[in-house]
């Protein structure tokens, strides 16, 4: 019972926080066949919360020792089907301690369940795949072994990948890779077992390196970023691709890090000359505080009626934008205020945005409904504004976009028309960074033998 109410309440905690969770490929979890999910880690206790609700199956959870260090919360988080894992680089003193680990891991499969397991043993919260390490073979390798090979036991990798990882109300997708059945490495497991758990390992690291848009080297990043801000809408239109398609979000995503990568290692001085132009741009972009996407010929002018529209929405609205802010904008604005101020690294950031929003949010609405019950003294109101508290936050949060993009708007109309001339050179400094990657979008193709779209 104390497990699914966990469940429902993190379930609940996570569609609130995220915009969109998508899950790709579920046709390949088995029902009926014990499994063990191997899943990069960039998001701390975000990503086994993900993965259990996407990948639809009853899990238990290999997490670290130092989670059950506390005997209060290492009782309470047996209870929610953790096992703890005992790292090197935490105390190398008690590794002989994951002999129970794998002990555990081997009930779990023989009794035809599944496990999550992060096989990179950390997370950072950097766009990075780590070293993959070889727990996760052993166990469901040690577990066919004990049980004559008779279990059917899959790894199946799992790529989690996140639009903004510490973000509220951003994207996340779990895409599942194609099984990796344990049985077919029998015999090279009765001759080699040592190989046999390296190719398991390596095959895992080859899947996650796929199914994930992590980049080789963080220095990358920027690069990375800046080509998905100015660039990702015009190659998925040149490569008849949209952006609002998931996989194809993916695959443009994983096709611009391949090609960055590909530069690194063959044409440094292409990526440089690249970082020039667009440091150049990026800055006059900044000093000016407008967005790229105004200079981008393909995005569709705001005409009189829009603006009429828009600031008529803005102005209509606003009562009920200022008692949505009233009862919501404590709350909304303590998890902030406590990251900031008491987390350290950023795998952490977006966990404890959820788990401080969702404590504040429970405390303040509670006050909220006992102070208007009081108030009023009346049942049926107390319930109307008991039920108006979510939606009410939720339309602050859309209002404030709208007056962001507004305000962006108006800002850059009223660039243009002082500063015309440099508005004009930024313009044609974009064109100029399109031209450039266009003709190393051709390159790169024909290098790696990517055919060409048509009218290209």
């Amino acid at each position: 019972m104390l497990y699914y109410l966990v469940k429902f309440m993190a379930i609940t905690a996570i569609k609130t926080f995220f915009n969109n969770i998508s899950a790709e490929n579920v046709e390949n979890i088995s029902k009926d066949t014990p499994i063990v999910f191997a899943a990069n880690h960039p998001n701390t206790m975000m990503d086994p919360i993900i993965i259990g609700y996407t990948c639809r199956k009853k899990l238990y959870f290999f997490a670290k020792s130092t989670l059950f260090n506390n005997p209060i919360s290492g009782w309470f988080l047996k209870r929610m089907q953790l096992v703890p894992v005992y790292r090197k680089q935490d105390n190398p003193t008690l590794m002989h301690k994951n002999e129970s680990t794998f002990t555990k891991g081997f009930e779990i499969l023989s009794k035809g369940n599944a496990f999550l397991i992060f096989p990179e043993g950390i997370s950072t919260g950097d766009r990075i795949l780590s070293e993959i390490k070889t727990g996760a073979a052993r166990i469901g390798l040690g577990a066919e072994c004990e049980n004559n090979w008779n279990l059917g036991v899959k790894i199946i990798p799992v790529g989690l990948n996140y639009s903004r990882a510490i973000k509220f109300r951003s994207d996340v997708s779990a895409r599942f890779g194609k099984p990796i059945l344990l049985s077919e490495y029998r015999r090279l497991y009765e001759e080699d077992e040592t190989e046999a758990v390296y190719q398991v390992t390596n095959q895992i690291e080859t899947a996650l390196s796929k199914l994930t848009i992590n980049l080789q080297d963080l220095e990358m990043q920027e690069i990375v970023e800046a080509l998905e801000t100015i660039y990702k809408q015009e190659l998925a239109v040149d490569l008849g691709m949209e952006i609002k398609d998931k996989a194809e979000d993916f695959s443009i995503t994983k096709g611009l890090i391949n090609a960055v990568e590909w530069y690194f290692e063959n044409d440094p001085d292409r990526v440089e000359k690249f970082k020039e132009m667009l440091s150049k741009y990026l800055r006059i972009l900044k000093r000016l505080h407008i967005k790229d996407e105004f200079l981008d010929p393909t995005t569709e002018s705001i005409n009189l009626w829009e603006r009429f529209k828009a600031l008529s929405y803005l102005i209509f609205l606003f009562p009920l934008y200022l008692y949505g802010l009233i009862n919501n904008v404590i709350p909304y604005k303590f998890p902030r205020w406590y990251t900031k101020h008491f987390v350290k690294y950023k795998s952490e950031i977006a966990p404890w945005k959820m788990v401080s929003g969702t404590a504040i949010f429970l405390v303040y609405y509670s006050i909220e409904i006992i102070i208007v019950a009081m108030l009023t003294g009346s049942f049926l109101w107390t319930l109307l504004y008991a039920l108006s508290l979510v939606p009410s936050g939720n339309f602050v949060l859309k209002y404030l976009q709208r007056v962001r993009d507004y305000r962006q708007h108006l800002r850059f109309l009223s660039i243009f028309y002082r500063k015309r001339p440099l508005i004009y050179e930024l313009i044609k400094q974009r064109q100029e960074i399109i031209d450039f990657l266009n003709n190393c979008k051709t390159e790169y193709m024909e290098a790696v033998n990517i055919p060409l779209p048509k009218h290209s």
